[in-house]
């Protein structure tokens, strides 16, 4: 405590806190950062996707971190099914830890990764070596030269659909195909606005001279997921939080009071990110959607 509050009043220490602040806040640009972190640690395929589970009546309770891995398998299988230009480069956009990148690097596959993300980037170079990795947002990427597939796996939903559709028609193949998985809004409603309209979606397709070859809607097959992260965030996460507060406002009561107000907006924003988790919401207002374009 001492220590503490001898930093709080020496003007040199507030400087360093706020250089070390400044610096963490761009290395770090989003919560999603930390979440990949943290869930490369529970899920060793280092994917953090919605997966695909067969069973879709699976109860939240009875599923297993084993389970959450093969689900996440399934999804990529079932990605792989779709690559028909095998011979041919591939660009994996938005390849967030590197997983999916790996394992079609595994299978002999030419593909190349890209993210715009500092913690990823540095991730996947001490993790996975061999992977050519581009450090850039997709709109900034050029190529000389041309992929025979172009995977966007649930990174769409952060690219303007105008730069994605002109980026990936410079960038692939006379005959190449452009697999997209992601989840689609219903409307404007709901508590979670992420995700392109899918109806804006369908649209660009058609204007811009694509054609749907294939489609797959795997919103129930998704579900299980997200019925886990509830469960397992009521059951464990929420308690810990509760205890962990508890034994602050007990042993360090000055401490409790002055983080007040920081914990406030820190409960607030995650009351907002776990209503947005809520299964029964999430197929609502949303589709998870498996497309496979390919020019007109």
């Amino acid at each position: 405590m001492k220590s503490l509050i001898k930093k709080l009043i020496n003007p040199i220490e507030l400087i360093k806190a706020y250089q070390f602040h400044k610096k963490q806040k761009k290395h770090i640009k989003s919560s999603q950062d930390l979440e990949l972190m943290l869930y490369s640690k529970i899920i060793k395929t280092d994917m953090l996707h919605y997966g695909y589970f067969n069973d879709i009546n699976i109860q939240p309770d009875s599923i297993s971190i084993k389970d959450l891995e093969i689900a996440q398998m399934n999804y990529v299988d079932i990605i792989i099914e779709q690559i028909l230009n095998k011979n041919d480069n591939i660009l994996d956009v938005g390849c967030g830890m590197g997983g999916l990148s790996k394992i079609l690097f595994d299978n002999n596959l030419k593909v190349q990764a890209l993210t715009p993300d500092n913690n990823q980037k540095e991730y996947i170079k001490s993790k996975y070596p061999n992977l050519i990795l581009h450090h850039m947002k997709f709109e900034n990427f050029k190529s000389k030269e041309k992929f025979g597939t172009i995977i966007n796996s649930e990174s769409l939903q952060y690219i303007d659909l105008d730069i994605a559709f002109e980026s990936v028609n410079h960038l692939l193949n006379e005959n190449g195909q452009w697999i997209i998985t992601d989840y689609f809004r219903n409307n404007n409603e709901g508590i979670n606005s992420s995700g392109h309209l899918h109806k804006d979606f369908l649209e660009n397709v058609n204007k811009k001279g694509w054609k749907i070859i294939y489609q797959k809607d795997m919103t129930l097959n998704a579900l299980p997921t997200l019925k886990f992260a509830i469960t397992f965030i009521d059951r464990f996460l929420s308690p810990l939080a509760l205890f962990i507060n508890e034994k602050i406002k007990y042993k360090q009561g000055w401490l409790h009071y002055l983080t007040k107000e920081l914990r406030i907006k820190f409960s607030d924003k995650s009351k907002k990110e776990l209503a947005a988790l809520d299964p029964d919401k999430f197929i609502t207002e949303k589709k998870y959607m498996l497309y496979v374009l390919e020019r007109e």
